[in-house]
């Protein structure tokens, strides 16, 4: 008998009179990685609607776009991204090492610069124990830095988007029709009077915070609603004038 695990974001219910949505910042910490590698290509993907970022990881690594090559580019990309050595990487993928050392030398050799970044970092690691991201937020580790590259990696997306995710939290105050309940890493979960539903995109606005890089970076955004549940949301349109959330 096949055990399906509750979804428990239903149990969370908007107050009567709320629409509760969901305002995730799209694929955030790759996005960072593009730009913190100044990897044209992939920003390149990001800035092209018509581009999927795990197609087109796919088939730089598998050479053709399949659908259990997509899933195996979107899990290794990412831990490859953030200093997964190839044996846990076979771990984490179900693949042996050797397999798991060629998606490494395929993205690697697809993506050079990302390299060049975690060696940067790396470096950064070894004679100061100090990373910093773009918005001047620091970190220092004390004793040995010996196995925390990965740690380091993922923490200069995650702290980027917990900074972007704050300035937007800031951004909302004056909107006191909408409640903001919960940060979920890249989003943000809450609810505002039906009433507002029209003007749902003015959250798009306060979210549309520029990462200041040399080429600057605005992360873009997608909205999830519904009258029901945090469980029942589904994606609405930012432009759709509609008086009230279909769900």
């Amino acid at each position: 008998m096949k055990f399906e695990k509750p979804n428990v974001r239903k149990w969370f219910c908007p107050d009567p009179g709320y629409t509760m949505f969901d305002v995730d910042l799209q694929q955030a910490d790759a996005q960072i990685v593009a730009w913190e590698s100044d990897d044209d290509e992939l920003k390149e993907i990001f800035r092209n609607p018509d581009l999927d970022l795990h197609d087109e990881n796919c088939r730089a690594i598998f050479g053709k776009l399949t659908k259990p090559g997509r899933q195996l580019a979107k899990a290794g990309v990412h831990a490859t991204n953030y200093g997964s050595s190839a044996r846990t990487l076979a771990r984490a993928l179900g693949i042996n090492v050797a397999m798991a050392e060629a998606f490494q030398r395929k993205w690697f050799g697809a993506h050079p610069n990302i390299r060049k970044w975690q060696q940067r970092i790396e470096y950064q690691l070894q004679t100061t124990k100090t990373i910093t991201n773009k918005f001047g937020f620091r970190i220092r580790y004390m004793g040995r830095v010996e196995g925390i590259l990965p740690e380091a990696l993922a923490w200069i997306p995650q702290s980027t988007v917990a900074r972007v995710i704050n300035e937007g939290l800031n951004n909302l105050e004056p909107h006191p029709e909408v409640t903001s309940l919960i940060q979920v890493h890249d989003s943000i979960v809450g609810q505002f009077r039906h009433s507002f539903y029209p003007r749902r995109k003015e959250i798009r606005e306060a979210l549309t915070v520029e990462v200041p890089y040399d080429d600057p970076l605005i992360i873009g955004t997608d909205i999830d609603c519904s009258k029901k549940s945090w469980g029942a949301c589904k994606r609405v349109p930012w432009e759709n004038e509609a008086l009230f959330c279909p769900y």
